[in-house]
């Protein structure tokens, strides 16, 4: 802000030039605010070397003294551990849920060939019955055509 719109400001509102009004210049607010930054660095700078005290003070009570990248380095390893299990865990459940449909599989296909074996058995005991019978009735057939033939020049 310059010093005439200042004035002219003062004007307009109605201040009195009469009275010998003291003047608040760009220059005096500059050096003002300079003033209040040289007093906020000196604070700030105490401020930081009253912390740089407190944490070296901090620091040397540390049993162990860890920087950011060991400890980045142990969550990182930590992570991968994670990742390990998890993945091993995840692959001994689908070993296990491929044991036990194949158990399943194995106890069905173990019925199925008792129930085969039963069925074949009950099978050929027919097949030998049948066998018999065939031989029965060939037997009856040949009986039947001897004797037929024997009656047949007879007549």
């Amino acid at each position: 802000m310059n010093e005439d719109t200042f004035q002219s400001r003062q004007r307009h509102r109605g201040v009195a030039e009469k009275s010998a009004p003291v003047l608040y210049t760009a220059k005096d607010f500059q050096l003002e605010v300079l003033g209040r930054l040289a007093e906020m660095q000196s604070l700030t700078e105490s401020l930081e070397e009253s912390w740089d005290r407190k944490l070296e003070a901090v620091k040397d009570q540390r049993l162990l003294k860890f920087d950011s990248r060991v400890l980045i380095a142990l969550g990182a390893i930590a992570l991968s551990l994670t990742g390990y299990v998890i993945q091993e865990a995840r692959t001994t459940a689908r070993q296990d849920s491929e044991l036990e449909t194949t158990k399943a599989r194995v106890m069905r296909l173990e019925q199925i060939a008792a129930i085969n074996t039963e069925a074949r058995i009950k099978t050929e005991v027919q097949l030998g019955e049948l066998r018999e019978g065939q031989t029965e009735i060939k037997a009856l057939i040949q009986a039947q055509a001897i004797a037929s033939k024997k009656i047949s020049p007879r007549d």
